[in-house]
């Protein structure tokens, strides 16, 4: 407990030290103290370089480039362990259904994966043509 409140009171002064230096800091362009501080954001998902970036292609760039790369990794990894639990059960009767729950739970997750997808694209078909 005592090394938590350490690291936190750290960062803490980090923090303020931090953001003392950055409002110390002069704009000459600007004159005096004042800061001018001019930010421009850009979509990081891109819309999936569709012009009109509606919610429907946002999500779709999300679910696309983000959720189901991740989860089919996350997928082969879990049947890769599930294999892995498999070999090294070695008839041991309860090491084996440890891994057959483990297996069963992969695939269950891996359809619900794949199934949220087909749902969402779904969704968005009816929608579209709603419209």
């Amino acid at each position: 407990m005592k090394k938590l409140s350490v690291v936190l009171e750290s960062l803490s002064i980090f923090f303020v030290i931090g953001a003392v230096l950055v409002s110390a800091q002069r704009n000459p362009a600007v004159g005096g103290g004042n800061l001018s501080i001019r930010a421009n954001l850009q979509n990081p998902f891109n819309c999936g370089g569709v012009s009109p970036c509606t919610l429907f292609t946002l999500l779709r760039t999300v679910i696309n480039n983000i959720l189901l790369p991740i989860g089919g990794v996350l997928a082969v990894l879990a049947f890769i362990y599930s294999g892995f639990l498999y070999v090294t059960a070695q008839g041991n009767e309860a090491k084996l259904k440890t891994a057959h729950k483990a297996l069963l739970y992969t695939a269950v997750g891996t359809a619900v994966l794949l199934g949220s997808w087909v749902i969402a694209n779904v969704i968005e078909n009816t929608i579209n043509r709603l419209r």
